[in-house]
């Protein structure tokens, strides 16, 4: 505990040493992209009906909203903070809420994207469980509901309402990164072990299986397996899944050596540069998403044509109804 102690004071002292203004511009110029591909996304499911009811639709959904927000609020004052060199305003507010965002969401996103995983082998080879209200209640809301539950109290508690006594230093990225929680014996391990290594674990399982089982069927099955109904919906998680661990997987490698005995001042900057680069799990995720959706620009063109038709029918409308009241 003493050399875990000793190396998460490394970590809270120092700062990656890429440069800060590379830093800045490389944040810049893949987030404005990001914001453009997430409001586009939810544009598109909002919009459409038959999309927005697709179960297999609702998984990303959240995963998109809550790179949203990570965009919004996380990428954008970390862009601040290089602008003015310290974290402003100067409040354990400001700390907490960039916790709660920078930790909070993207291991909610972890937890979101692992249960896809797991959702995708339901879909596509047991459907014959959400086949009424009931079951998919049961299958499918139930579960998501239960993950995003839990998420929102664990980490509204232990952020807002720790055990221990949060140090803030505002003179480094995101206050240094590092509630106090997280150097706890019991919740730093289950931080560490569920949340990160396990949702690991389970992405990269649950995906390698899922290609192995559509392969052999359509090896086998070929005229029982209907490979064009699912395969927008496993490209697009294999997608994100790729993505979520190449990033993610060197973290989780150090995170155990460190369990394992590490030495606190071996790869420190390599550490601080992995974890500095999983922001762009949630930065591309919005990009590859969109990507893999087949028609998505058609799908865009004909709602905005349907939004102006529409608007060109009601706004006449409206222009005679005033003009009979002042009459």
């Amino acid at each position: 505990m003493e050399d875990n102690n000793t190396n998460t004071d490394s970590f809270s002292t120092l700062e990656i040493a890429l440069p800060r203004p590379v830093r800045f511009w490389l944040l810049l110029i893949f987030v404005i992209p990001a914001i453009i591909c997430s409001l586009i996304h939810l544009f598109y499911f909002i919009c459409n009906r038959k999309q927005r009811h697709a179960l297999h639709n609702h998984t990303l959904l959240i995963l998109i909203s809550l790179a949203l927000v990570f965009q919004l609020i996380d990428v954008t004052w970390y862009l601040d903070f290089i602008q003015r060199g310290i974290t402003w305003p100067q409040t354990p507010a400001r700390c907490l809420v960039w916790w709660l965002v920078d930790l909070g969401f993207y291991n909610t996103a972890a937890l979101i994207l692992a249960w896809a995983s797991i959702e995708r082998h339901i879909l596509v080879f047991h459907d014959r469980w959400i086949a009424t209200n009931t079951k998919r209640f049961f299958v499918h809301y139930c579960p998501l509901i239960s993950l995003l539950t839990y998420a929102i109290i664990y980490y509204t508690i232990l952020i807002f309402f720790p055990p221990c006594e949060n140090i803030f230093i505002y003179e480094l990225p995101v206050c240094a990164a590092m509630p106090c929680h997280l150097t706890h014996p019991i919740l730093g391990f289950w931080e560490m072990g569920v949340h990160g290594c396990l949702c690991t674990i389970i992405i990269a399982i649950a995906n390698l299986s899922l290609i192995i089982r559509v392969l052999i069927r359509k090896r086998h099955h070929n005229q029982m397996f209907n490979w064009k109904k699912y395969r927008k919906m496993i490209i697009q998680l294999v997608s994100i899944s790729i993505l979520y661990l190449c990033f993610n997987l060197p973290v989780m490698s150090f995170m155990v050596a460190n369990r394992l005995g590490l030495p606190a001042d071996v790869a420190v900057q390599e550490q601080l540069t992995f974890f500095f680069l999983t922001y762009w799990v949630l930065l591309l995720l919005p990009i590859i998403s969109l990507m893999s959706l087949p028609g998505w620009t058609r799908e865009i063109k004909i709602l905005i044509r349907r939004y102006k038709q529409h608007r060109g029918v009601v706004m006449p409308a409206s222009v005679d109804f005033t003009l009979s009241i002042r009459q």
